[in-house]
């Protein structure tokens, strides 16, 4: 019994990131603009949209702090620009930090027509938060 319950807990544990994640194509974001969940909550006016080669944050003082992204269908060790505006669909969400640094989110989940999407970062060189980042869409 032990044996077939270590073996139940093994698959699901190997099953589970690959059922939790979706793939989402670029064309469905550029142009989109999100709020982080707690952002949307308390109505403040922060928000963050999508380019086709950019991922802007909007701050509340009116100042703005693009990074280049690109989706990949695996976590990739280094951001790759060469990807940037070109790679199409993915799983995973890269977004460049600085020559040194770049985060990785797994696409959790994405529906436009609810207006949700669920990121989960991924890399393990970057503090970030435990929990995954709930976005409200706030313009498709």
């Amino acid at each position: 019994m032990k044996k077939i319950l270590s073996t139940l807990y093994i698959i699901l544990a190997c099953a589970t990131p690959a059922i939790a994640q979706v793939k989402v194509s670029i064309s469905e974001l550029v142009g989109t603009k999100w709020q982080i969940s707690t952002v949307y909550e308390r109505h403040e006016s922060a928000y963050y949209e999508f380019t086709k080669k950019e991922f802007i944050w909007h701050r509340d003082d009116g100042t703005t702090w693009p990074s280049s992204f690109y989706l990949s269908n695996t976590i990739p060790e280094k951001f790759d620009s060469t990807k940037v505006g070109v790679s199409t669909s993915g799983c995973y969400f890269n977004k460049y930090i600085n020559k040194d640094h770049f985060t990785c989110y797994a696409i959790l989940s994405f529906d436009k027509s609810k207006g949700e999407m669920v990121l989960e970062l991924k890399n393990e060189k970057f503090i970030g938060p435990d929990d995954p980042i709930t976005f409200i869409l706030i313009k498709k």
